[in-house]
């Protein structure tokens, strides 16, 4: 069995035995497909023009009180070839070098991500962001949450694991 195939059975087992359920969205009229965690409630949602955009809140208990919030984003471009892809990398890595506090992620053993610290107001906040390039559509997904003291590791476990499966039915 291919170790992506392994992965993606694995984190489908996860969200299952988390009890949580899948909810499916479409960008691009359907060219861009992907599942995210059912209990994660949708901010944001653009489904016509370009760029096209599906934004979640992941509600942390640890910043409630706070003006800080967890948030995950999927957005699609429809670009002109590969050229255009790189250059939409390169810009994101280049907004992420000049955002405040900006630290790679050393800790990071995943290398198909770019991972890193920045701040927001006053707030620490971890990121993380993939992309892909399919049949003329660049697709970044973007995992935002603030470091707070008083966030569980589960927490952090199951943030991470919905960014996973979105990731994995984005690589699809």
């Amino acid at each position: 069995m291919s170790s992506r195939l392994s992965l993606g059975l694995s984190l489908g087992l996860l969200l299952l035995a988390a009890g949580a359920q899948a909810a499916d969205f479409d960008l691009n009229s359907g060219a861009v497909h992907f599942s995210a965690p059912s209990e994660w409630p949708v901010i944001m949602q653009m489904t016509e023009g370009n760029p096209q955009v599906v934004a979640f809140q992941v509600k942390d208990p640890a910043a409630e009180g706070t003006e800080e919030s967890s948030r995950v984003s999927v957005t699609s471009r429809k670009l002109a070839d590969s050229q255009a892809f790189q250059s939409m990398v390169n810009g994101a890595l280049e907004k992420a070098k000049q955002q405040t506090g900006y630290e790679q992620d050393k800790d990071a053993s995943d290398t198909s991500s770019l991972r890193y610290y920045g701040t927001e107001g006053k707030a620490r906040y971890h990121y993380r962001e993939q992309f892909w390039f399919k049949n003329g559509i660049g697709v970044a997904l973007r995992c935002a949450r603030p470091v707070l003291d008083k966030t569980s590791k589960t927490w952090v476990a199951n943030f991470e694991a919905g960014c996973d499966a979105i990731s994995a039915s984005l690589a699809k």
